[in-house]
């Protein structure tokens, strides 16, 4: 929508003549009108694109436990929410924890009934959610509608191209561990632990050419 071009009726006089006080007040009682029209056009536009966030709280047995929303659906006036709990790397006390997850929706599924599916661990705990296997979540969605999907993860092939920053800052955005294990055919100089989620770059002229995990 391009906006409406402003001018002044007629030019004002040089001496600054009382008379032009007039046309001074009517360029600007124009002006705000056409700032409350864009106002209100954009208020219209957002408004059809307004998101809700659905939020999932459960209990898991230590802390080293996460909580991922990988799907959302819509059946039958009801929100599935189809959840995944993994179980970081390393030693956690065995303390009753909560793991959270958040992601946003369209508004218009607000007011569905919401059901919180949990797949990934065989303890149950039954607060506020059913665990599932993959063969229950086959018959639970099915002729449902999906509303919302994770992004898929990272893998080797996402780095391959890359320059070396932008491969870093891609990693890091995922809060996913890496190093440089080889620059222009000179091997760096690393540590010989072996992490299964961290990703080692080698580098040739600036760009990842070969990416391993470990």
């Amino acid at each position: 929508m391009d906006a409406p071009s402003l001018s002044f009726p007629r030019k004002l006089s040089s001496n600054g003549n009382p008379s032009d006080l007039f046309f001074i007040m009517l360029y600007l009682k124009n002006l705000l009108g056409c700032f409350c029209i864009g106002l209100s056009f954009s208020s219209s536009a957002s408004g059809t694109s307004l998101s809700i966030p659905i939020e999932v709280t459960i209990d898991v047995p230590s802390p080293a436990w996460s909580l991922k929303i990988t799907s959302i659906h819509a059946k039958a006036k009801k929100l599935i929410i189809i959840c995944n709990v993994q179980k970081k790397d390393g030693f956690a006390a065995a303390v009753m924890s909560k793991a959270k997850a958040s992601v946003n929706i369209p508004s218009r599924f607000n007011k569905l009934t919401r059901q919180v599916y949990v797949t990934g661990q065989k303890w149950n705990y039954s607060k506020g959610y059913k665990t599932v296997t993959a063969e229950d979540l086959e018959k639970l969605l099915a002729g449902a509608a999906k509303i919302y999907s994770s992004p898929k993860p990272l893998t080797e092939k996402s780095f391959i191209g890359l320059t070396t920053t932008a491969a870093q800052a891609l990693a890091s955005s995922k809060d996913l561990p890496y190093r440089l294990i080889e620059v222009d055919g000179i091997p760096q100089i690393v540590t010989e632990d072996f992490r299964p989620e961290r990703f080692n770059f080698a580098i040739r002229d600036g760009k990842v050419i070969r990416v391993t995990k470990g």
